[in-house]
C-alpha cells in the first residue's frame, strides 16, 4: 500500500483547549482526519462513542496537548492507558515544558512519547509533521 494511502487514512484525535494551538495543529495535520475535543472527559467519550461522540471514530494515534501539573489531564491518560480496548492506540503527549520532571511522568503514565512544543508555529509544524510521518507511516500500529 503507498505511503500516501496510509496517511489519508489515519485518524487522529486532538486534546487541546486553545484555538491558535489548535490551529497550528491542523496546519501539521492537514491531510489525516483530525478529531478535536477541548476537555479532557471528552477524550474518553470519545473513545467510547458516548453520547455526542456516538459515531466518532477510532482514532489510530492521540495527540494531547497538555500540562502534565494538570491531575485532571494525567488522569485521562492513565485512564485511557488502563483500558484494554484503548491502551495499544499510541498516544503522544505534546507539552511546553522542558523539565526532566515533566517528560519523566509523561512516560510514567504510559506516553508513547514527549513531544516539547518549539515557540516558533513553523517549528511546530515541522515537529508535528515529523511526529505524524513516523507514527502513520514508519510504525505498525495494532488495529482493532
Amino acid at each position: 500500500m503507498p505511503i500516501e494511502a496510509v496517511v489519508a487514512a489515519s485518524e487522529i484525535l486532538l486534546l487541546a483547549k486553545r484555538e491558535e494551538e489548535i490551529a497550528v495543529i491542523r496546519e501539521a495535520t492537514d491531510c489525516h482526519s483530525l478529531s478535536v475535543v477541548s476537555e479532557c472527559p471528552d477524550v474518553v467519550s470519545f473513545l467510547r462513542q458516548q453520547g455526542k461522540y456516538a459515531n466518532a471514530t477510532r482514532p489510530d494515534l492521540i495527540l494531547l496537548d497538555m500540562d502534565l501539573s494538570n491531575t485532571e489531564e494525567c488522569e485521562v491518560l492513565t485512564e485511557i492507558k488502563k483500558n484494554s480496548e484503548f491502551k495499544r492506540i499510541p498516544i503522544v503527549v505534546i507539552a511546553s515544558s522542558e523539565r526532566y520532571e515533566d517528560v519523566f511522568h509523561a512516560y510514567d503514565l504510559h506516553a508513547n512519547a514527549y513531544i516539547r512544543k518549539p515557540a516558533d508555529r513553523t517549528e511546530l509544524v515541522r515537529v508535528l509533521r515529523a511526529t505524524l510521518q513516523f507514527w502513520l507511516t514508519l510504525v505498525r500500529l495494532p488495529k482493532q
